[in-house]
């Protein structure tokens, strides 16, 4: 049987036209679409530009205002001490040129504060967000603007260095000699720090100054924790001072062996004007600080903060860090 095909022209229903042109947009349509693209443009421009110039080495840089510092007689430094993954000490030394004058503050790393538009969040947290946000000077930008809203003081530089820097330093001054205050003993790497004058490679002094493992109280306690670690930084820059007449074996304390904005005449300078001064004056801020327990999204844990409420007797203590007769000063 032959099969039937209708032809199509006999349809009964007339096909629509395939050749019908498409619909043109109108003026306002047209002008949308422009609009929208240029803006898209637009974006893209800017995303690029500002990638651009956060990432730039200058957007990194932090200034350096020593000659500032030198003009009103007093520099302040930051001194930030880190590993691979946090900031384990921040410490500000002050340094009054006319006559030597120093001082050394540590500032908890946990110590509760507001941290640019980011928010409250523990100290430590300002390089992590610097970091990542593309702020001016990065991390240790951040860092520098959150300390001198604390303490209300200029911080003319700074200086990051790593653990390792600080073994490497004190190994290569032919180790160190520590005053343990309180018998001491590292659970974990099994290492015992006996009442008195002790010497210690570069190992030992990274543990005792930073180990969170310390047994007893108050060896666990984070303001004992700060108090070792200026005695290791002091220890290092009083030995590296006493050894050489020139100032090239303290240069790593101020960043040959780390990252800083201090430039050489910067170094000689306030070397030449420690040599001039006492003893170092230690400050803490233990004795002004409660702990607390922080539930938040951002930040869950134990942080410090002033029992005032706020920063005014921080303040306060830092503004007089290098005249006499300064309550808390050890």
């Amino acid at each position: 049987m032959t099969s039937f095909v209708p032809d199509s022209s006999f349809s009964r229903f007339p096909r629509a036209s395939t050749s019908k042109s498409p619909a043109k947009p109108t003026p306002i349509q047209k002008a949308l679409e422009l609009t929208l693209f240029a803006v898209f443009g637009c974006t893209l421009v800017l995303a690029g530009v500002a990638l651009y110039a956060t990432n730039r080495p200058e957007h990194r840089m932090v200034p350096n205002r020593v000659s500032a510092g030198l003009t009103s007689d007093r520099v302040n430094v930051l001194l930030i001490g880190s590993t691979t993954r946090s900031i384990e000490s921040l410490m500000i030394l002050s340094i009054q040129p006319s006559t030597g004058r120093a001082a050394l503050m540590s500032f908890p790393v946990d110590l509760w504060v507001k941290v640019g538009r980011y928010g409250q969040r523990p100290l430590r947290a300002a390089y992590s967000l610097g970091e990542s946000a593309g702020y001016p000077g990065a991390g240790t930008g951040l860092t520098v603007d959150t300390i001198e809203e604390i303490i209300d003081e200029p911080v003319h530089a700074y200086a990051r260095f790593s653990v390792g820097d600080v073994q490497r330093l004190v190994d290569k001054l032919d180790g160190l000699e520590i005053d343990v205050k309180h018998g001491l003993y590292d659970y974990r790497a099994k290492d015992r720090y006996r009442l008195g004058v002790q010497r210690v490679n570069g190992a030992r002094a990274i543990r005792y100054a930073y180990s969170r493992s310390m047994a007893g109280l108050p060896a666990s306690n984070r303001f004992a924790r700060e108090q070792r670690q200026q005695d290791v930084l002091l220890g290092v820059m009083s030995k590296a001072m006493s050894t050489r007449e020139d100032v090239d074996t303290l240069e790593p304390v101020f960043g040959s062996l780390a990252e800083t904005n201090l430039t050489a005449e910067d170094s000689d300078a306030l070397v030449t004007a420690l040599r001039r001064g006492e003893e170092i004056r230690r400050i803490s801020f233990a004795p002004y600080l409660d702990s607390f327990d922080v539930t938040s999204v951002a930040y869950r844990g134990e942080a410090v903060r002033p029992r005032s409420g706020n920063f005014a007797t921080l303040q306060k203590i830092a503004d007089a860090a290098l005249d006499t007769g300064v309550a808390r000063v050890h």
